[in-house]
C-alpha cells in the first residue's frame, strides 16, 4: 500500500510534509482493509508486525490526525483561520481528490505541489509582512 503512495508524486510529497510517519500511514491504510487483526498486521510494508506494534503505531497515527484537526479548530476559534481560508482549504482538498482521476504531466504535478506549498505558507502566516 505504501509503495503505491511512493509512486504517486503528489501523495509522496504530502506524506513528506505531513505529521504522519511512513509506518503510521502504512498502519492506518492496513487498518482500513477488510479482515481480522492478524491479516491486517501482515499487510504492513515491513511484513508481519506484532499486535502491540500495530496497535501503538495505529494509535500514534490517529493521534497525529486528531492533533491536526484540533489545530484547525483552534485556529478558527481564535480567528487565525478565517472562514475564507478554511473554504479555500476545502476547495483545495476537492481539487486534490479530482487530480487522481486525470492524467496530469509531471510539470503540472510540480505546479500543484508548488501551489500547495504556497497555500500552506499563507495559511500558516509565513508570508505575512512583519510591521516593525
Amino acid at each position: 500500500m505504501l509503495e503505491e503512495i511512493r509512486k504517486d508524486l503528489i501523495a509522496s510529497f504530502l506524506l513528506r510534509k505531513s505529521a504522519l510517519t511512513d509506518a503510521q500511514l502504512d498502519t492506518i491504510l492496513a487498518s482500513e482493509t477488510e479482515g481480522n487483526l492478524d491479516s491486517k498486521r501482515g499487510l504492513r510494508e515491513t511484513g508481519m508486525v506484532s499486535k502491540g506494534s500495530f496497535g501503538r503505531t495505529l494509535k500514534q497515527g490517529e493521534e497525529n490526525i486528531k492533533s491536526a484537526l484540533y489545530t484547525l479548530f483552534l485556529l478558527s476559534y481564535i480567528d487565525l483561520a478565517s472562514p475564507e481560508r478554511l473554504a479555500q482549504f476545502v476547495r483545495t482538498t476537492r481539487m486534490l481528490s479530482q487530480l487522481k482521476s486525470v492524467d496530469p504531466s509531471k510539470e503540472d504535478l510540480l505546479k500543484v505541489m508548488e501551489a500547495l506549498e504556497d497555500f500552506v505558507e499563507q495559511f500558516a502566516g509565513e508570508k505575512r509582512k512583519l510591521i516593525l
